[in-house]
């Protein structure tokens, strides 16, 4: 018996059977790839992170502590607890929740040439979407300064808001001091030309994006502003335990100094034996 092709009967299962069959190859293409493009993301943000760090060339498994920021101190995640750096990066990917964020808070640090850099995600929202990035730190006597930054978007416009995604808009965030005289955080993206230390030029244009970018990094950096704060007392400790003169070196200081002062404070020749003085 002929099958009458133009029957509703006919259309309805051949439409049925078409979408199965579409459905499951789609769903098995879905399947056998997601390993690829996880694999995929997770170096798009490592590569990300290494920008910012302003080491693009270098591999981020050979030169990065991933840690997590609570209540202002820090806690290493060992590269080997598989299940713990992926959380870290899974919440890298989740910008709503890293936004909302509060505890554990993913950061990122390099030691290179007796400098320590921290790497910070990023997020908030521009004109049309989401924004987000990664800024490096450092220390530097009493203040906290950018190294490096790196910011993408979802849908900012051409020409305009996102230029915050080009090099020289990023480039200008460079040795910019974090927190100004009343120790108020104070970088921002300013309309009409940076008129500080603190400020680069708003986007011409753009004014509505540079205000997410400002808000985007006062929320972001602000959580982590306990440890950032603590990181720069050590630093400032170290500074003065160094600030020894010859005339009151002792083994017990030398025991303390930092590498860089050994030279000038506990050399052999420098260091003062304390005499036993017997009262009369």
């Amino acid at each position: 018996m002929a099958i009458n092709k133009n029957s509703n009967t006919y259309i309805i299962i051949y439409t049925v059977v078409m979408v199965v069959i579409v459905g499951s190859l789609l769903a098995f293409l879905a399947t056998s790839l997601k390993p690829q493009q996880d694999a995929n993301v997770l170096n798009e943000q490592k590569v990300s992170i290494m920008k910012a760090f302003g080491e693009a060339d270098a591999n981020f498994d050979d030169m990065v502590k991933i840690g997590l920021v609570t209540e202002g101190e820090f806690t290493e995640v060992a590269k080997d607890d598989k299940a713990g750096v992926q959380a870290v990066f899974d919440l890298l990917g989740n910008r709503k929740a890293l936004s909302e964020a509060t505890a554990e808070l993913p950061i990122f640090v390099l030691e290179k040439d007796g400098a320590t850099k921290y790497v910070l995600p990023i997020v908030g929202k521009g004109l049309w979407g989401d924004i987000w990035g990664y800024v490096s730190l450092q220390q530097a006597e009493d203040n906290v300064v950018i190294t490096g930054i790196v910011m993408d978007h979802a849908g900012e416009t051409p020409g305009l808001g996102a230029e915050i995604a080009t090099e020289r808009v990023q480039k200008m965030f460079e040795g910019k001091a974090l927190y100004n005289e009343a120790n108020e955080f104070a970088v921002r993206m300013q309309k009409g030309g940076a008129q500080n230390e603190h400020q680069v030029d708003a986007i011409t244009g753009g004014t509505k994006t540079c205000d997410g970018v400002n808000a985007m990094l006062a929320i972001s950096v602000g959580k982590y502003e306990a440890f950032l704060r603590g990181a720069e007392a050590t630093a400032e400790a170290d500074t003065e335990e160094c600030a020894c003169s010859e005339e009151e070196c002792s083994e017990e200081c030398c025991g303390e100094c930092a590498d860089e002062c050994a030279d000038e404070c506990c050399s052999e020749e420098a260091i003062v034996e304390p005499v036993n003085v017997e009262e009369e």
